[in-house]
Order: C-alpha cells, then sequence, then structure tokens
C-alpha cells in the first residue's frame, strides 16, 4: 500500500483541518473621541427612559450612525458629575476602553458620546456619584450584535467540508502517484 507511513498523508490532513477551520474567522475594532455637552432649557419632569439616581434622569437617547456615538438626552436636580464607560463586546483577553468624566449642569442637557460598533453592538454605562452610592449603574445599547453579513448555511457548510476533503483527497493522491513514479524511475537508472 502507498499510503502506509506516508508523512506527507498527514501533513495534508493537517492543512486541510485548518483550511476548514480558517473559513469562519473574522475581527473588528473600535476608536473614540471627546464627549460633548449641550444644555438645554426644556424639561419633561415626568417621563424619562431611565432613572440614574434620584436627582439625575436619562429622559431620552439615540445611536447616531453617521456621527458613530450616543446622543443622550440627560435631566438632573442639581450639577453632577457623570461617568460614562464604553460597555461594547469585547474579544477574549485584556484591553482597554474609554471612560468620559464629565460635569452636568442643572437642568437638561445633550450629550454626544463617541463609541464605535465592535460586532454590530455599542453601548454605554452609566454612573452618578449618587447611583455609585445605591451600588448600581445604568446603561444604554444597540441590541444584540447584528452581522452585517448572512450567517453560512448548512448545506453551503456541507459544500465547503466535502469540497475541502475532495481537494485534500485529490492533492494526497497525486502527491503519492508523484513519489511512486519516481521510486520506479530510480529503479530503472540502476539496472
Amino acid at each position: 500500500m502507498f499510503f502506509r507511513n506516508s508523512p506527507t498523508l498527514s501533513r495534508l490532513a493537517i492543512f486541510a483541518c485548518v483550511a476548514v477551520a480558517a473559513i469562519a474567522i473574522g475581527t473588528g475594532g473600535a476608536a473614540a473621541q471627546e464627549v460633548t455637552i449641550n444644555q438645554t432649557d426644556a424639561q419633561d419632569e415626568t417621563r424619562y427612559a431611565q432613572e440614574i439616581d434620584p436627582g439625575t434622569r436619562l429622559v431620552d437617547w439615540r445611536y447616531d450612525n453617521d456621527r458613530q456615538g450616543f446622543v443622550l438626552v440627560v435631566e438632573t436636580d442639581g450639577r453632577t458629575v457623570m461617568t460614562i464607560t464604553e460597555a461594547v463586546q469585547f474579544k477574549e483577553g485584556a484591553g482597554s476602553g474609554r471612560i468620559y468624566q464629565k460635569r452636568i449642569p442643572n437642568g437638561t442637557s445633550e450629550l454626544f458620546v463617541p463609541v464605535k460598533p465592535r460586532s454590530g453592538e455599542a453601548a454605554v454605562t452609566i454612573t452618578t456619584p449618587g447611583s455609585l452610592r445605591q451600588n448600581s449603574y445604568s446603561y444604554v445599547s444597540t441590541g444584540q450584535a447584528r452581522i452585517d453579513r448572512p450567517p453560512i448555511d448548512y448545506e453551503r457548510a456541507q459544500i465547503l467540508v466535502v469540497l475541502t476533503a475532495i481537494a485534500a483527497a485529490g492533492g494526497t493522491f497525486r502527491i503519492v502517484r508523484k513519489r511512486r513514479e519516481d521510486k520506479e524511475l530510480e529503479v530503472d537508472k540502476i539496472l
């Protein structure tokens, strides 16, 4: 048998496994800018999206795709310091992110917090001295990560696996046949 004790066959099998695993790899990245605050005079004391602490409320928010960041409308009963932290989906391992700390005046203020989405998701956490005394934080998120391309379907995955196996088997057969022919030529030359 010409497959027995063939290091080429094991190398090709490893190559085929690596090729199949490499199909599903992808990466992403993010960067941020400075937080801006615009104070407004409009107050709506009855409606808000989230209470950050008893004296601070998140009145409204939206994600601005063009500027790649959150627009937060915050209402306070007095001046406070707000800490906003990027809270996006992380890959495994260690890393760093951005923390913004801003003084918020009494009344209603509009803040822009730049957060580029990672894996289609963007989020921030919000704390104030009052929320820290309560051991709590608030968050704003665009929701679950969305994939910009459709997932690979089961049938296509099966086809890729079969084609990879056929290519690996064909390559192995060709290499073994070439080595066998080379050995036969060596025997002919000696005689």
